[in-house]
């Protein structure tokens, strides 16, 4: 499995390339502007701050991210908390109360394994202490998730819960979503979230209302994660998106809608004029130093607002961290001029820079290492 990872996001951006006509060469690596307009702008960004509790809250969703990896190897168990054999002790995260005080307390409520042709295997858990019901969705791991990867052609977006929908369009809540379009391979997850993985979050979150509820994702988590918490606002939840390394989904309409839909904008001037960020609602996208995949497909969106980590190497502290709001780190080029070409990464063999892709806090790479 370690070897199908190391190349997917090599096949990942290939196929982007082959999908669309970029403005520069398939064989150039191109890293996009970092242009954010203007001083003014650029200093108000600069004053939002990291509280050490926000920060230990991006940390510890990053270990979500990564724990729903042992799913693969049948080692993440429902029914029992981490530290009680819920996921394998070999991880700190699991098994020591020093790194993750509520270990003892958080309980694997759900395992969902996607079935053949399906996408989507994630866990919920429980964390009874911070008072928070957490679903994670897995990275990329079998076959239909790589197909899932490759498949970037747009399509019409449809929600699952049509009925949830259309009551809040017509009511006057939300504006209808004209001219949406999404990730082909992404929305597949839709035809799961449909049948079975929303029902049983729903009959699971009835049980701890007060609760808050995130979803968090790493990679094609990432993506699902997101659709996950549309599918969630229009049932009436207000679930916090956390996600790590999203790829590019969503069109000009359906970032717009989507952004409309978490309140991004009013989030945004919130978190400027307090001068700190704060995740208690929104849609926020944890992006890394160089890290590629956030960058494509090309001629898709993203949605949210941004956290840039601008270290390279793990572990990431809270001085590494930068609030970049609704202006993007990888933003659209106005011409070819905008581009900036770093060609001395492909003389080193890692021109897609695995390692950052991987890189969020800790190395999410399979269940092991934190």
């Amino acid at each position: 499995m370690f070897g199908i990872l190391r190349f997917a996001p090599l096949l990942f951006l290939i196929a982007a390339i082959q999908s669309a006509t970029l403005p520069f060469s398939p064989t150039d690596l191109v890293k996009r502007s970092n242009d954010y307009g203007d001083n003014d702008e650029m200093k108000e960004l600069q004053a939002v701050e990291f509280t050490s509790d926000v920060f230990e809250r991006l940390l510890y969703f990053s270990k979500v991210s990564a724990v729903v990896s042992c799913i693969s190897d049948n080692s993440l168990i429902p029914d029992k908390t981490l530290k009680e054999g819920g996921c394998p002790a070999h991880l700190a995260f699991c098994s020591d109360e020093k790194i993750n005080p509520t270990a003892n307390r958080t309980r694997v409520e759900l395992v969902l394994t996607a079935g053949k042709g399906e996408l989507g295997t994630g866990c919920l858990l429980v964390d009874h202490a911070r008072e928070v019901v957490i679903i994670a969705l897995r990275a990329s791991t079998t076959r239909q998730d790589w197909l899932s990867d490759f498949t970037i052609y747009p399509t019409r977006w449809e929600p699952s819960s049509k009925g949830c929908y259309h009551d809040l369009v017509d009511s006057g809540a939300i504006r209808p979503c004209e001219g949406c379009k999404i990730h082909r391979g992404f929305y597949k997850f839709s035809e799961t979230l449909a049948e079975l993985f929303l029902d049983k979050i729903e009959h699971i979150f009835s049980k701890y209302p007060k609760y808050r509820l995130v979803i968090t994702g790493h990679s094609l988590g990432a993506a699902l994660a997101s659709i996950a918490g549309i599918e969630l606002k229009l049932r009436g939840y207000n679930p916090v998106v956390v996600t790590y390394a999203n790829p590019l989904m969503f069109n000009s309409q359906m970032k717009e809608w989507v952004d409309d839909l978490f309140e991004t904008e009013s989030v945004d001037k919130h978190c400027r004029q307090h001068r700190r960020l704060d995740l208690r609602k929104g849609y926020f996208r944890v992006v890394h130093n160089e890290d590629y995949i956030p960058m494509v497909p090309p001629n898709y969106k993203e949605a949210g607002i941004e956290i840039f980590i601008k270290k390279k190497e793990v572990p990431h502290e809270i001085t590494d961290l930068e609030y970049r709001g609704t202006k993007g780190y990888y933003d659209e080029p106005d011409s070819e001029e905008d581009l900036h070409v770093t060609s001395a990464l492909l003389e080193n063999g890692d021109w897609l820079h695995r390692k950052e892709h991987c890189s969020y806090f800790i190395f999410i790479s399979g269940c092991a290492g934190f």
